[in-house]
């Protein structure tokens, strides 16, 4: 009888851990193709003189990780750092909020989302200095479909 219990048991930990995976996993719902994005920064609560605009392909494989989507730093620069750690992530009725755990950095996101378009607040806080804030809002609206493979990162990101 004990090794029924024992294997019922772990038969029914790994589909829920399979499940929180899942759910864990699930794409940010937004339609992949080229945003235009306009990004206001503020530093120690202090709004920077002006928005910078730029445009960006999001990619199908970017909608796994929500750091690849809401974020103002070009997909290959995106690459080359260092993986974060996404959790707390929710996405309901319009919404979306998660944390993000780097290495140099700890990461809060709330906001707005659409099919093809959204609106998020993004507050940075360096890891060495926790009263040091930085925070983004990032709004991104789909203009079009990706033209090809080699159109990656950030274009005219300027004011």
């Amino acid at each position: 009888m004990n090794g029924n219990f024992a294997r019922n048991t772990l038969a029914t930990l790994a589909i829920a851990c399979s499940i929180a995976t899942a759910a864990f996993a699930r794409d940010v719902d937004l339609r992949p193709g080229k945003y235009a994005f306009t990004v206001t920064y503020e530093i120690q609560g202090e709004r920077q003189n002006e928005s910078r605009t730029a445009t960006r392909c999001i990619r199908q494989s970017d909608l796994s990780d929500p750091e690849n989507v809401f974020t103002d730093q070009a997909a290959a620069a995106t690459k080359q750092q260092e993986a974060c750690s996404v959790r707390n992530m929710k996405s309901a009725d319009g919404k979306i909020s998660y944390d993000a755990d780097c290495s140099n950095r700890s990461v809060h996101v709330e906001g707005t989302l659409g099919s093809a378009e959204f609106a998020v607040v993004r507050t940075v806080r360096p890891r060495g200095n926790r009263n040091a804030v930085l925070r983004l809002t990032i709004r991104a609206t789909r203009t079009r479909d990706c033209a090809d493979s080699s159109e990656t990162g950030f274009e005219n990101f300027g004011n």
